[in-house]
């Protein structure tokens, strides 16, 4: 999954995993059943509107990296 986007950032396209879709109603709608398959993952794949986006501007927040790992010696 995390090739996945790794590989769609490469390609500059943006892509965000989903989560809390109802696996058995998207395996119905594409009929994956008759197929052998079932869905487990969603990731959106486009490209953002920047133009439109009013996050784009906003600061990044970073914690320090202290806040998040723990070193263990």
């Amino acid at each position: 999954f995390s090739q996945a986007i790794v590989a769609a950032a490469f390609e500059e396209v943006d892509a965000t995993p989903m989560e809390g879709f109802k696996a058995s109603d998207v395996d119905e709608i594409l009929d994956l059943r008759a197929k052998g398959l079932r869905s487990c993952v969603m990731l959106p794949l486009g490209y953002r509107d920047a133009e439109n986006d009013w996050l784009v501007n906003l600061k990044k927040v970073r914690k320090p990296k202290e806040d998040l790992i723990t070193e263990v010696k």
